[in-house]
């Protein structure tokens, strides 16, 4: 029998973000498994591709949007999972009204899950006026444990925040990369020539992300050091922002500047080719990395060797093996230890070869599948 699913998300590609990418991943999958998707997001461009078909929603996630996905879930029965980022709710973040009503689907029997990116905002002195936005965000959490038949987690660490607000069975679910390892060998040699700049012996370091406020400031202590330290060292910035991040790096530092590069926004191929030109790649998370972050799962899953941090949420999983961890919000000690991994070349490729199979082993998106599959069954 085909089982069938319907992916609520407030983004999906064309549109860029993790959650987007993350939900046209599991669709694609879930689709590959025999299964028929509905993707229902207020920003969609309408489309079918076999069982796989894509729904704009008449707003976000409003009144018109309860209605119209009502009558979907009527005429199509199937398994609802939420993909639960509370700002993209619209309703600035406090759409009470549409948890609620989730919550009355489930008492008319439907099969509603909710997989939680992120809980809800937290408590801050320095943003006080955030703080009913938290309480409105607890509330929501409360009701969609209520609502959901099973919870799925990003990360371990969100289990203290949603456990106290009810009984639902709750399922750590990592996210897995959006990024596959799909370049070719002429694409990867192009980026490591541009890295290299020519440079008999480089060493190319990169970074993948967004380069974000809290991320920026870990990079802006930690990459002077290490080229610094490393005179064969290169650094690329890939993703969007990166230009930017780089120029202002090159201002403060104008001796390092030709030693550093950016890629600008890539396609999903392009940024598979500039990870893997790379030696080593560089993670840091403020609050420490996590099973949620998929600029670390998108250079586990190409192969590259990875220094991230360790903090407040990082889980047991990543101090076993696959990555050289850094204590978070240090970034003298992130320079030593990433210029440690390139002064060991046999090193460096172990630790590679290490996070692969940490990748494929817990956090590919293979696991993510069986793990909703295996709760329909």
């Amino acid at each position: 029998m085909t089982r069938t699913f319907h992916l609520l998300t407030g983004e999906y590609p064309p549109d860029t973000g993790g959650v987007g990418d993350y939900t046209e991943v599991v669709a694609r999958g879930l689709v590959e498994r025999g299964c028929t998707v509905h993707v229902w997001c207020p920003a969609a461009t309408e489309a079918a591709d076999g069982t796989l078909h894509v729904h704009r929603l008449p707003d976000v996630f409003g009144a018109q949007s309860r209605r119209t996905l009502e009558r979907a879930f009527t005429a199509i029965p199937g398994c609802v999972v939420l993909e639960y980022v509370p700002n993209a709710l619209g309703a600035r973040g406090a759409n009470l009204r549409f948890c609620l009503w989730l919550l009355r689907m489930r008492r008319r029997s439907i099969d509603v899950r909710v997989m939680f990116h992120e809980p809800y905002f937290y408590f801050s002195w320095e943003r006080p006026w955030r703080n009913a936005l938290a309480v409105a965000q607890r509330l929501m959490a409360a009701v969609l444990i209520r609502a959901s038949r099973v919870a799925y987690v990003s990360t371990v660490a969100w289990l203290p925040c949603l456990q106290p607000w009810g009984s639902t069975a709750m399922i750590d679910s990592p996210i897995p990369a959006t990024i596959a390892a799909a370049a070719g060998d002429g694409a990867i040699a192009t980026w490591r020539s541009t890295f290299a700049a020519g440079q008999a012996g480089a060493l190319v370091v990169g970074h993948f992300g967004t380069f974000g406020d809290h991320v920026g400031r870990e990079l802006a202590g930690a990459v002077p050091a290490i080229l610094q330290a490393s005179p064969a060292a290169r650094f690329v910035f890939i993703g969007r922002g990166g230009e930017a991040f780089a120029a202002g790096l090159s201002r403060r530092e104008p001796a390092l500047g030709s030693r550093l590069h950016a890629t600008g926004t890539l396609s999903r191929t392009g940024v598979s080719a500039a990870l893997r030109a790379c030696d080593v790649v560089v993670q840091p998370y403020p609050d420490g990395v996590t099973t949620r972050r998929t600029s670390v799962m998108a250079a586990l899953a190409n192969g590259v060797a990875v220094v991230t941090t360790d903090g407040k949420l990082t889980e047991p999983v990543w101090r076993d093996a696959g990555v050289k961890l850094a204590p978070a919000s240090d970034p003298a000690a992130l320079a030593v230890a990433t210029v440690a991994v390139l002064a060991d070349a046999d090193g460096r490729t172990a630790l590679a070869a290490s996070g692969r199979r940490l990748y494929d082993t817990r956090f590919a998106v293979e696991h993510t599948l069986d793990t909703l599959l295996r709760a329909t069954a």
